[in-house]
């Protein structure tokens, strides 16, 4: 029986959705198995996790695209923070998240500065238009000898960065203490409650030889 050419149409968009939500089931276990085997396994103390976790969501508040990777790598060590949970966590500001993510930034940025002095105001559409010029690392690097870079610089700055920086600084702390405390209480309760994490805890402690004062607190032997 051959089927009329609506019913082929339906077929193939049923045939594409279920496509694509079996691509999004693989892409949700690859990403619950990279958060529990890989971050939530890592040989480290739960303060020292939730550090990176929590530089990674401060810098990924900030203004700073092209560079984020680069300075958790730079600033993981002065904090002593981990800095492989702090890597995948900058990507938290993406091409998708970027837009409405800096928009709130500028606009908290805004209000405090309207309290001093009078400055230019942007609509969503012109944040975004200035946040897709912004230029990429590649590009930073190419034209940091020129002048006509640095004035572009300057005007992006005094039109719209100085906003965005007060905004995603004040933002992003906020951001980050509320990411310490929340992923400090999960690693803990992971480690303490459920098997793998009891099984991980003493792994580390059979590969350490050495004791572990809850939460994981190095003592002196006696």
């Amino acid at each position: 029986m051959r089927l009329s050419i609506n019913s082929r149409i339906e077929l193939s968009r049923k045939k594409a959705y279920d496509s694509d939500m079996i691509q999004i089931r693989k892409m949700i276990v690859r990403v619950r198995r990279f958060f529990i085997f890989r971050l939530l396994h890592i040989d480290d103390t739960p303060h020292r996790l939730a550090l990176g976790f929590a530089l990674g969501l401060f810098i990924a508040w900030t203004p700073t695209m092209g560079f984020q990777m680069l300075l958790v790598l730079l600033l993981a060590p002065t904090f002593r923070a981990n800095a492989a949970v702090g890597l995948p966590t900058v990507w938290v500001s993406n091409p998708v998240t970027m837009v409405p993510l800096f928009f709130g930034n500028y606009w908290v940025g805004q209000k405090i500065l309207l309290l001093f002095a009078n400055r230019p105001q942007l609509d969503y559409s012109q944040v975004q238009e200035k946040l897709t010029r912004y230029p990429s690392f590649g590009n930073i690097l190419s034209q940091i000898d020129e002048a006509q870079f640095w004035h572009k610089v300057v005007d992006f700055i005094w039109q719209f960065g100085l906003e965005l920086w007060i905004g995603s600084v004040l933002i992003g702390m906020l951001v980050a203490g509320l990411g310490y405390f929340s992923s400090y209480k999960f690693i803990v309760w992971y480690r303490t409650y459920t098997p793998r994490g009891r099984l991980h805890v003493l792994k580390m402690l059979h590969k350490k030889k050495k004791k572990l004062q809850w939460p994981y607190k190095k003592t002196k032997d006696k």
